[in-house]
């Protein structure tokens, strides 16, 4: 047999090679999951066939550091058939790897048997392209290791390819460790193909076909230029991708700013806004010592209207009756929208015969028939006013006190106003013993968690649910959290209460386990309150301790402004949850601060997008584009994306094409307590959908309830 001796420099290069083609593929693969479809379909092949040209380049580059005692030429049809072979099934393979946003064992198996079957395809016709006469021995067992090579070999390369391609915090390090760890495997596997080759003595070299140096020079421009040229791509678009990712980012947190301070539907100031122009306007009436009017109005009847000509016409017609009201309006005077048909107007230095003839010239304006998408529609509000410092010297108190005018005016008919006086303090939301009910109402287990699905939105399955707290009161029935959370917090009843949530949710979780749901998540809602308690993790930690539950199912809400009132605290909390394996989700992502580039500091896995945002995408552009860019960021943080509030199969469709992770809302079902979770499996199994839950809804237990939900 030939003697043959190796070249260390090209066997080098040879790996060096390798490590650029697996690091330019794990590169491409990664840009799939933030480009758009023609990216990505891009990436994916160029990816695939950086890999191929690369495997290929590696394996003649090394039959060149062969040394024979002659000169070796190669067949050209061959060489180009090896490298075709090598191109194809990368190419091909790559797809099926990255393909799906789910690891699939068949969709590995799969492209690990082409990846391997194209890798010892194109070895051995490289090998056969050698112009020898007398031709290879070649040792079997040594063949069918390097097969066996070739797959593990395969088998990883995809592997890790799908692995990191989600991946883009912190990855640059893992690509260059996997692309190490590919580029030695795809060596390995060639070099034991090599070492299985026996040349008889008497072989020799075969007239025609590429010579060893016109091979060594076309191998290495070819692979210089092309991986070369793929570099350069994939950093000019890692730059522009950056810079693309800064502009959206700044776009945001501008849009986001607007939204935390300004209604959407309407452009007025929202409630956030408005407590904000009431503090100054209090500290300015406390130097001055001049008053000031806190006026709360409803349109009156506008739920006739919303169903009678749908919300389309409602939201224009809430539109234009703002602006009738604003056109009224001195510079200096606030208004802002609470929410639906309610507003409250803020009028500085006001007395009492500025606020008669303003009040009185707004009815009259109001009054007057509106023409709103071919309709000649008529209303009119009603208005509840307190004066500071008559009425109140706070702002929770002249907003309590214009709250209980309103509401006085509402009984007395509507279309009018009126000025808080004493005897309709009754109309102020404070019943006697209120407070008293609601410490004993946990000794007396009244509390009960009730839980509302989370779904997949690609599969349309069950993800998990999120556990509410509700209050079954012995004659109010079941009341909703926001009636009563607020005392919990003031009164510090919310450390006992939440408390207690954590453990029932986790006992919850632990029967529905073994009932053989153990791969559903549970999420829970923490106060601010709770999240600034200094044992908080050690509660949370012990109740999954005792209930034997994975941390990865349980996944703790904080708001936005929580999370953010306290940096450094939030930032060591997150992180000890992160570190157990807990997730935490960001809950009514723009409602708050709404600050992207310091959400990005924070160790969250998980955002959930406000219902407010869902309920005005369709109909407003801006709202619309501001979701696809919370969700395009979101996935550049690497997390996981919620949307609540979804009513209609149109935003289903649409949160779904943005790509949002999962989905919840009354389309797929309201809270239930969990006794009715059983009945909505039952739906969903018996009509094979998600929607809708109206069998749910016979039950008597649930019908009873259901206004309260």
């Amino acid at each position: 047999m030939l003697n043959i001796s190796w070249d260390p420099v090209l066997i080098a290069i040879s790996y060096l090679v390798a490590f650029i083609a697996s690091f330019v593929a794990l590169d491409s693969a990664g840009k799939i999951p933030l480009s758009s479809r023609k990216a990505a379909l891009f990436w994916r092949i160029a990816g695939g066939v950086t890999l191929g040209i690369g495997t290929w380049s590696m394996h003649f580059i090394g039959m060149l550091s062969m040394q024979m005692p002659m000169m070796m030429s190669y067949d050209l049809w061959l060489t180009l058939t090896s490298l075709g072979v090598a191109v194809v099934a990368s190419t091909t393979a790559l797809n099926i790897a990255v393909t799906g946003k789910k690891r699939s064992p068949v969709r590995l198996i799969l492209a690990t048997a082409i990846l391997s079957a194209g890798v010892v395809s194109m070895h051995y016709t490289g090998m056969a392209a050698l112009m020898l006469d007398g031709g290879i021995i070649w040792d079997r067992r040594i063949v069918g290791l390097s097969v066996v090579i070739a797959v593990v070999a395969s088998g990883t390369a995809l592997w890790l390819a799908f692995r990191l391609r989600d991946k883009h915090k912190g990855v640059f390090i893992e690509r260059i460790l996997a692309a190490i760890v590919m580029g030695a495997a795809i060596c390995a596997m060639h070099y034991t193909g090599m070492s299985a080759a026996r040349f008889q003595d008497m072989a020799h070299t075969l007239p025609g076909g590429i010579s060893e140096l016109g091979l060594s020079i076309w191998v290495s421009v070819t692979t210089l230029c092309l991986l070369g040229m793929m570099l350069i791509i994939s950093l000019i678009d890692s730059h522009r991708r950056t810079s693309r990712l800064t502009d959206n980012l700044q776009q945001l947190n501008r849009q986001l700013e607007l939204q935390a301070r300004f209604d959407a539907l309407t452009g007025l100031a929202n409630r956030h806004q408005m407590d904000l122009r009431m503090q100054d306007c209090l500290r300015s009436a406390l130097l001055s010592n001049r008053p000031f009017a806190v006026i709360f109005l409803n349109v009156d009847h506008f739920k006739r209207i919303n169903d009678t000509w749908g919300h389309s016409v409602g939201d224009e017609f809430l539109i234009a009756v703002a602006q009738r009201i604003t056109a009224r309006l001195t510079h200096e005077m606030t208004l802002a929208r609470l929410g639906g048909d309610a507003f409250i107007l803020l009028v500085p230095e006001c007395d009492d015969d500025k606020l008669n003839a303003l009040l009185t010239a707004l009815l009259e304006d109001v009054r007057r028939p509106l023409s709103i998408c071919g309709h000649a529609l008529s209303t009119t509000i009603s208005a509840g006013v307190s004066l500071y410092p008559r009425d109140g010297e706070t702002l929770h108190e002249l907003k309590l006190k214009a709250d209980a005018a309103l509401h006085h005016v509402k009984e007395e008919g509507r279309n009018a106003w009126t000025i808080y006086r004493a005897e309709m303090s009754t109309a102020i939301p404070a019943k006697p013993g209120f407070l008293q009910e609601l410490s004993q109402a946990l000794e007396r287990d009244q509390f009960e968690l009730w839980y509302q699905p989370t779904w997949y939105a690609q599969e349309k399955t069950i993800h998990g649910f999120e556990a509410l707290l509700r209050w079954r009161h012995p004659e109010q029935g079941v009341v909703l959290p926001h009636l009563f959370i607020p005392s919990l917090e003031q009164t510090g009843l919310i450390i006992q209460v939440g408390n207690w949530a954590i453990e029932a949710a986790c006992r919850q979780l632990h029967f529905w386990t073994e009932q053989g749901f153990s791969q559903w998540t549970l999420s829970l809602n923490l106060s601010p309150v709770q999240f600034e308690q200094p044992d908080i993790f050690h509660i949370v930690s012990s109740m999954l301790e005792k209930y034997n539950l994975s941390p990865s199912r349980l996944i703790l809400e904080v708001t936005e402004s929580t999370a953010l009132k306290n940096l450094d605290r939030s930032i060591e909390l997150l992180n000890a949850f992160n570190h157990a394996g807990i997730t935490v989700s960001i809950d009514d992502f723009g409602t708050g601060y709404s600050n992207l580039l310091m959400l990005s500091v924070l160790p969250a896995k998980e955002l959930k997008i406000d219902r407010s945002f869902v309920t005005s995408m369709l109909e407003n552009e801006k709202s619309h584009k501001l979701v696809e860019t919370i969700i395009s960021i979101a996935r550049t943080m690497e997390m996981n994306v919620v949307a609540e509030g979804i009513e209609t199969k149109e935003q289903e469709a649409v949160l779904t094409r943005l790509g949002c992770d999962y989905l919840q809302g009354y389309l797929f079902s309201r809270p239930l307590p969990a006794e009715q979770v059983p009945w909505l499996l039952l739906q969903i199994n018996s009509d094979k959908m998600i929607i809708p839950i109206n069998k749910i809804q016979t039950d008597p237990a649930f019908i009873s309830q259901k206004n309260h939900a």
